[in-house]
């Protein structure tokens, strides 16, 4: 069953198309912050971890957890909302 994920790096230098790539391997993602990510994926947060945590470097840290999105408030640009809201 396909889920919302969050996965969020303690790093001090983005490796943004790094994790791109790697995050397309999801139905569908969010990037919304410089080092905080939405996935909406089939896998768990441990599939996600094994295959992050070779790409992690010396130091760099990641949180991995699943989001119950409905019950949601914030303030992001527009188009976070519309891919949060979006129908799946």
């Amino acid at each position: 069953m396909k889920k919302f994920l969050h996965v969020g790096f303690n790093t001090t230098k983005p490796r943004v198309q790094e994790w791109k790539t790697l995050f397309n391997q999801a139905t569908d993602w969010l990037r919304y912050a410089p080092n905080c990510w939405i996935l909406y994926t089939g896998r768990s947060p441990q599939s996600w971890y094994e295959l992050i945590k070779p790409q992690l470097q010396e130091g760099e840290d990641v949180f991995i957890c699943e989001l119950v999105i409905t019950n949601r408030q914030g303030w992001l640009p527009k188009n976070a909302w519309d891919w949060v809201k979006k129908s799946r």
